[in-house]
């Protein structure tokens, strides 16, 4: 089994003080990679931080880190860089009361964050939002009470109530998992009509149709919902990047499962499903975060457990996939992972070892290379490239 190297080339940021890393009087290439990573620590005052990678020596550096946001542990921008929402993990292991999310603006240049303003996401154990590609909704599922919700952004960056709160029905067979709802993903389609809710407790992918104007969710008509194989528990999707089809990495079954997309309707049909890991792979195995490569030749997801990986996969001609590479004893518990927009690297962060990984993604196979660059932070959950 793959050994990871302890070399190290990274700055550090001292878990017990929080202490802050600058670049101030120093010139910043202007080929370096900035991104912002959410930290799921709760007890953190700053658990958003800005951070860049210099591709010419593989170097990491901290630049920054901001305050406004607690448990900060999935993150999005608005197109165009102009204001960045965070989810507040503060209630996740509470019964009731709500959830919050919080806007912040973007400094031109300095990409610094100032906070705006929080509101409720209408339920509990908050795990996942997303942007529109207006800017002008952010949606949420809540895990904790199932619901999903869409809350309108006024033009000055500052979250407004809900419009809409949905809340899917039914359950699975996992008994300790699938009592009940439990939205743990929300995605509006590239034609921004539909929004699709993988729901782990009920087994489904919820599909609501968008009423922009109104800000309302409603069933589909078309196809209320796609349904998984029992046990399956659907965590994340990621559309191709060309809105046909999209690919659902599920929790309970270490699967992943590759679909049609038909934009037209918000209709979905399975092309197939095959695990993410090799047969012997022993321990635990959650599933968690799934991306497709820009070239649209590649998918990727992450497996969480006592031997964390990374699996990349192969599309077909006919959009399914075949898994090409494991990429075993990467940082421990990748609950998120990301691909930057040129997609030749990917930083998969380690909830548990408190640190993020660089990898090179070839060009021609998809496959991942490691590289001993990373970067030491508390608690990394989501890593969001700036454009």
């Amino acid at each position: 089994m793959k050994k990871i190297s302890i070399i190290v080339k990274t700055s550090f940021v001292l878990l017990s003080t929080m202490a802050l890393f600058s670049c101030a009087g120093t010139s910043e290439p202007a080929e370096t990679i900035k991104f912002y990573v959410g930290s799921s620590n709760g007890d953190l005052s700053h658990s958003i931080y800005l951070c860049e990678l210099n591709p010419a020596d593989e170097a990491f550096a901290v630049l920054d880190s901001f305050a406004g946001a607690r448990g900060g542990s999935y993150l999005d921008l608005s197109t165009g860089g102009k204001y960045l929402f965070a989810i507040n993990q503060d209630p996740w292991k509470q019964e009731t009361g709500h959830s919050t999310v919080s806007s912040f603006a973007v400094e031109p240049g300095t990409l610094a964050l100032k906070a705006v303003n929080s509101q409720s996401s209408e339920g509990s154990g908050i795990c996942h939002i997303h942007c529109s590609e207006k800017g002008d909704y952010i949606f949420a599922a809540n895990y904790g009470s199932g619901h999903a919700t869409a809350l309108p952004v006024k033009e000055n960056g500052e979250i407004a109530t809900a419009s809409s709160i949905v809340i899917g029905e039914g359950s699975g067979i996992v008994e300790s998992r699938q009592q009940g709802p439990h939205a743990h993903q929300v995605m509006l389609d590239p034609g921004q009509n539909f929004l699709l809710v993988p729901d782990l407790g009920t087994n489904k992918v919820m599909i609501y149709a968008f009423d922009a104007e109104s800000g309302v969710l409603s069933p589909n008509p078309a196809q209320a919902f796609f349904e998984l194989a029992p046990g399956a528990g659907p965590r994340h999707l990621a559309f191709h990047p060309d809105g046909l089809s999209l690919y659902i990495v599920n929790e309970l079954n270490s699967t992943i499962t590759a679909c049609s997309y038909h934009p037209e309707d918000g209709t979905i049909t399975e092309l197939n499903t095959i695990s993410t890991v090799e047969e012997s792979h022993l321990g635990m195995k959650y599933p968690a975060a799934v991306r497709a490569h820009p070239n649209g030749r590649f998918v990727y997801a992450s497996t969480r457990g006592e031997n964390s990986c990374i699996s990349a996969f192969e599309i077909n001609k006919d959009r399914s996939l075949t898994r090409t590479q494991v990429m075993e004893q990467v940082p421990n518990w990748p609950r998120d992972f990301n691909l930057d927009p040129s997609g030749k690297y990917m930083l998969v962060a380690g909830e548990h070892s408190n640190e993020i990984q660089l990898y090179k993604i070839s060009q021609e196979d998809g496959l991942l290379t490691e590289t001993d660059s990373k970067i030491n932070l508390p608690a990394p959950a989501s890593v969001l490239f700036i454009d």
